[in-house]
């Protein structure tokens, strides 16, 4: 009986000692890679979803790119709108200058060709609100300018950047050099400021896209460490006591080996 247990404990520890040295291994894998999956059969349901994961990360990178962009590209447009307004002011300006009953006809003269100068002006800016090539001063109902923002893995939208065609001044020369341009420009002015809180609009709506795509892109690599990444404390705890019970399994082992030998010397004497 002493030698059939002595056979079986030296079996059982072996088995024992084997699965330990198989899980140290893995522990000594993980901490080296970083990796919770380190063979192709570890945990393949994670590994599907850090696929997945990591296809939506890419793509909202690239859809933050396009909220960003459009942000850029229309903090410019805000500034040429600006400039058009400014342009409108200047022939207030103007405007009062005709109205005042010492303006000579000289100075009329001279508010005339300011105004063509203006007018000019006026156009050039409103036809080139573009940007990389792309005319942002068209129907918001154009297509053409709309962007993909978010991911196409975790939901995406097209979000509009067009805010619509600046108008060409409906306050001529000669109303403006005799001061009696006040309705025309107050017309021109409403049109310009359509235009500018419409961009506004578009504006606040790219940058709160851009926000939430780095809000949503923080949270998701967060997430996917969870099932991608190691625990190290976890793990370095898990290898210290897998060393343990190796050094103990060996101690077991020789003195399981030690019984079998005592018992064969016990018989041959």
């Amino acid at each position: 009986m002493a030698t059939i247990n002595s056979h079986g404990s030296f079996y059982r520890i072996q088995d024992n000692i084997n699965n330990i040295q198989k899980d140290l291994g893995a522990n000594m894998q993980r901490l080296s890679s970083g990796l919770k999956n380190i063979t192709a059969g570890t945990r393949p349901s994670d590994v599907a979803i850090v696929n997945s994961m990591e296809a939506g990360i890419a793509t909202m990178e690239y859809g933050k790119l396009n909220a960003e962009s459009s942000v850029a590209a229309l903090e410019m447009a805000v500034a040429d709108l600006t400039r058009l307004s400014d342009i409108i002011t200047r022939l207030y300006e103007m405007n009062q200058i005709g109205a005042n009953v010492f303006t000579t006809a000289a100075d009329k003269a001279l508010l005339v060709l300011e105004h063509a100068d203006l007018s000019v002006e006026f156009g050039l800016v409103g036809d080139n609100i573009k940007f990389r090539g792309k005319d942002l001063a068209v129907a918001v109902s154009t297509t053409a300018t709309k962007v993909e923002v978010g991911s196409t893995v975790f939901g995406s939208v097209k979000q509009q950047i067009a805010f619509g065609l600046p108008a060409a001044l409906t306050a001529n020369a000669t109303k403006v050099s005799t001061g009696v341009a006040a309705t025309t420009l107050a017309a021109d002015k409403k049109a310009v400021d359509t235009l500018r809180l419409q961009a506004a609009t578009q504006y606040n709506m790219v940058a709160w896209h851009a926000q939430h795509a780095a809000n949503h892109l923080s949270a998701t690599k967060i997430e996917i460490g969870n099932y991608r990444d190691v625990d190290f404390a976890s793990e370095t705890s898990e290898l210290a006591k897998n060393q343990i019970l190796a050094q103990a399994g060996t101690a077991m082992l020789a003195q399981a080996n030690a019984q079998g030998q005592g018992v064969l010397a016990l018989l041959q004497t």
